[in-house]
């Protein structure tokens, strides 16, 4: 059966600390993703977006988590934003990519997401380049934030190239929900969250689930926020069992 991944966008935020908050107050910052895999098996690193991780710090990643953890990856800011998918952003992409490679060889790398600027308008031409370039060893989610990519061109584009639309919904934008891949990437970006929705969302990657579709589902990452509040309620709609914890909450 296919597996639904909940966990939350980035681990290492101090505000997260003290009582009543996701890390134990005595917990040292070096050891937060070793506690985090104790809570979900999978985090978006958004970290990748402003620089590359080092090899050391992508040895400490693998060393601090289990086998069956699963890091997603925001792709560089160099590739989507300065370049902006032109011919020029595929050599920093293939650098990234090796940059990645252990985490790869361990199995442990999951969708790497391509986020566009909201001012990069729909380009047909330059979008099919792009996909045509992207190595299809790796799953590959993108994110548009301009209105002019909702069309059922570019939904046929990323069908086309097997790469996932990422469901993404924040307060100024609802999610747009484009079938494209074989596999759901899901980005929850509003400031609040109630029951009700969460079960809305929990039913729907619960049906992709049924349909033989894996989900990688991550939750805002605000520095005050507790995001871990609705993944874990996440998780228990969609029948996932939080992992056994040091100290839960």
């Amino acid at each position: 059966m296919a597996d639904i991944y909940i966990g939350l966008s980035g681990y290492s935020y101090k505000p997260w600390q003290g009582p009543s908050r996701f890390y134990p107050s005595a917990l040292k910052q070096s050891d937060f993703l070793t506690y985090y895999s104790t809570r979900y098996r999978t985090v978006e690193l958004d970290g990748v977006w402003f620089r590359l991780p080092t090899l050391a710090a992508v040895t400490k990643w693998i060393d601090q988590t289990p086998a069956h953890f699963v890091f997603s990856v925001k792709a560089h800011r160099a590739i989507t934003h300065l370049k902006r998918l032109n011919p020029e952003a595929l050599p920093f992409l293939q650098t990234m990519l090796d940059h990645l490679a252990p985490l790869a060889e361990k199995r442990k790398l999951g969708p790497i997401l391509l986020q566009l600027p909201p001012n990069l308008k729909r380009d047909n031409d330059r979008l099919t380049d792009f996909l045509k370039s992207l190595p299809s060893t790796y799953r590959w989610a993108i994110e548009f934030r301009h209105d002019s990519w909702n069309d059922s061109t570019v939904e046929g584009l990323l069908r086309r190239f097997h790469v996932a639309w990422a469901t993404v919904e924040t307060d100024d934008r609802p999610a747009e929900y484009r079938d494209t891949s074989d596999f759901e990437y899901a980005r929850l970006r509003r400031s609040q969250y109630s029951s009700k929705d969460l079960v809305k969302w929990g039913d729907y990657f619960m049906q992709a689930r049924k349909n033989g579709k894996e989900c990688y589902v991550y939750c805002k990452h605000e520095d005050e926020g507790s995001p871990w509040v609705w993944a874990d309620r996440l998780l228990k709609i969609t029948g996932g069992d939080m992992l056994p914890s040091r100290n839960h909450r």
